[in-house]
């Protein structure tokens, strides 16, 4: 394990992707000369902190709380220190390496084994009981060095952060045992799991792996319309509904029927009417496609209907017959002893639909809908006139898929193109900024926002997304400036900064003010040429939300709560053709000019300052965290 924390120190400490790879191939290629399967298998897992196999069904059971407690008595630390530690370095498990550092002691420890780690993460998964996990974790910190303490405490937590996941770390196994860097992600596409391509790697098997049904594969990914290369050829493409759902695998084999989500976790117990569908399906068969809450006649429901699903981990009955949901399957992956990913997609979408006539009919199966394209219009009518259709069904959009191409499990290519469009833009008032995460830490990154209701500011969402490094930065200097109260990480703002924001929809909350919350926003601009008293009124909200309840895309219901961690204007809509004519432009990219911030950590095993951690967004290849897996 000290090869380890040493390696993911050094990737941590560098942006150089080559630096990361080299580190972390050199540990690997260490651990694999004089250790087991599981060993190497475990150090390749937690590179990308996630420490369970994938797909194992599992969870470790150890959130903040927990872990809080074992730094509390580790560290002989209060609360409030280990807090404000945390809040000061971005993340719990920093906080608790460098309060375990100042006990001299702590630097002659033996350390921690991966076969111990390994064990401790089957006992963790294992372990029903709070307790229990406790003393686990009592007796695997006893043992380790304050940077071993450091990198398990992020893994087990899931705040690695140091930009392993994904590509770096299939270059990091490339480089460690020797083998080409295309067969490497070759096999983490089709077996998902690090700690397999490792061990694959080092026996010069790559080539053995393969879908297995029963574990999750790589979902092919859609890539936005308006960042495509090159002209769309109507001959070669389909149009498909965009399914505003959960992504969802669902793998039946025998009597056995599992459901993998978004970032390939076990999902089969909170969908029983899935599994009940598939339980007479014939023979075995990989599908993928998208979970949604459906109404009469299996008329999709919106997003803000399946969140009520997506609060239980296992739905009672009175939610099963107000929310039930349906699989909406797009493409096939295997049937019966075939794996059809290198077959085209039209030959693939033919035997989805001899599959779907096989099988008894059941309401919560559902094949989804496409359209070839009429060479001879022009294409963006075309779309134009696909896209209201799709609306008009209760849909979110479109996805144009070519028709000649195979399934690529985990890749973002130009074989899939999704269209959508952002329902309007508000303009809102700053309220309140709150510290960012990792890389962002000590920065004022997350902005509550509102409208004017009455004489008064009614809070509408909160964003962190959609400005450049340099533009929060001065965003950041001026909020401090305006800044009336404060409460730990979040700031009271003075009504003085007006936003643009962009989003997806609106629905009712009764966590804000306002009575209302955006979907899905992102800051489209800072609009300095406008005073806080020329943003949007509530009226402005109210008529769009009157408009998604006439067209069926919202419902009156209040959105569910998140789940806990950390004079009247018109509506403007948004540019109803940005998406869809701008087949050979792409946006100019944002400048991303931000360095790490050095964060001395004194008496750790490192004895030098670290580059502040990045913050990394889900990666869908070897490793990916869970996040929203959308086409």
């Amino acid at each position: 394990m000290k090869r380890l924390a040493a390696a993911l120190e050094k990737a941590r400490a560098t942006r150089s992707r080559i630096a990361k790879e080299t580190a972390l191939g050199e540990a690997l290629r260490d651990i694999g000369t004089d250790a087991d399967d599981v060993a190497l298998a475990t150090a390749a897992r937690l590179c990308t902190g996630r420490p369970l196999p994938v797909g194992d069904g599992r969870t470790l059971g150890v959130g903040w709380s927990v872990m809080n407690e074992t730094v509390i008595a580790h560290t002989g630390y209060e609360g409030d220190v280990v807090g404000a530690c945390a809040r000061r370095t971005g993340d719990l498990g920093e906080a608790f390496a460098l309060l375990v550092a100042r006990d001299a002691s702590s630097h002659a420890r033996l350390g921690l084994s991966l076969a111990h780690a390994a064990r401790l993460m089957d006992d963790l998964a294992s372990s029903g009981t709070r307790l229990g996990k406790r003393r686990l974790l009592d007796a695997a910190f006893a043992c380790a060095t304050p940077l071993e303490t450091k990198y398990l405490a992020k893994a087990l937590l899931g705040e690695l952060r140091i930009g392993a996941q994904g590509g770096v770390l299939e270059g990091a196994i490339a480089r460690a045992f020797e083998v080409p860097l295309d067969d490497v992600r070759r096999a983490a596409a089709l077996v998902t799991d690090p700690g397999i391509v490792a061990v694959l790697a080092r026996g010069r098997r790559l080539h053995e792996a393969a879908l297995e049904i029963g574990r999750p594969l790589a979902f092919m990914l859609a890539t936005p319309m308006e960042t495509i290369a090159g002209a769309i050829d109507p001959e070669k493409h389909v149009a498909e509904d965009k399914i505003d759902g959960v992504r969802a695998q669902v793998h039946k084999q025998g009597s056995d029927v599992v459901i993998f989500g978004r970032g390939l976790e076990r999902v089969t117990v909170s969908f029983p009417e899935v599994v009940d569908a598939f339980q007479f399906v014939r023979g075995r068969v990989v599908l993928d496609g998208e979970i949604l809450v459906v109404g009469e006649g299996r008329r999709p429901r919106p997003f803000q209907a399946l969140q009520q699903r997506l609060r239980k981990t296992a739905p009672d009955a009175a939610m099963l017959a107000s929310h039930p949901v349906a699989f909406f399957a797009y493409d096939l992956l295997a049937w019966g002893d075939d794996v059809l990913l290198d077959l085209p997609w039209a030959e693939r979408r033919r035997r989805l639909e001899a599959f779907a006539r096989e099988q008894p009919p059941h309401a919560a199966f559902v094949v989804n809908e496409y359209r070839a394209l009429d060479p001879a219009a022009p294409l963006a009518s075309t779309l134009d006139v696909e896209f209201a259709a799709a609306r008009a069904r209760g849909h979110e959009g479109l996805v144009l898929k070519r028709v000649d191409a195979p399934y690529e499990a985990g890749r973002r290519g130009q074989s899939w193109i999704k269209l959508k469009r952002a329902l309007a833009t508000l303009d809102v008032v700053v309220t309140a900024a709150e510290e960012g995460h990792g890389r962002r830490a000590g920065i004022l990154s997350d902005y509550t926002f509102a409208v004017w209701k009455g004489g008064e500011l009614a809070n509408v969402g909160k964003a962190y997304s959609g400005l450049s490094d340099d533009e929060i930065d001065l965003l950041t200097r001026r909020l401090e400036r305006i800044t009336s109260e404060r409460f730990g990480g979040v700031r009271l703002i003075e009504p003085a900064i007006v936003l643009e924001v962009a989003f997806d929809g609106i629905q009712k909350s009764a966590r804000h003010k306002s009575g209302y919350a955006l979907r899905f926003p992102r800051i489209v601009r800072v609009r300095d040429d406008k005073k806080p008293d020329e943003a949007d009124r509530i009226e402005a909200v109210e008529a769009l939300f009157a408009s998604q309840l006439e067209s069926g895309h919202r419902e009156e219901t209040e959105a569910p709560p998140p789940a806990r961690g950390r004079g009247g204007k018109s509506k403007r809509a948004a540019k109803p053709s940005a998406q869809l004519t701008l087949f050979d432009a792409a946006p100019p990219k944002r400048s991303s000019s931000r360095r790490p911030r050095p964060c001395t950590a004194r008496g750790t095993d490192a004895g030098a300052p670290s580059s502040r951690r990045r913050s990394i967004r889900p990666h869908r290849g070897l490793g990916a965290r869970p996040g929203r897996a959308s086409r």
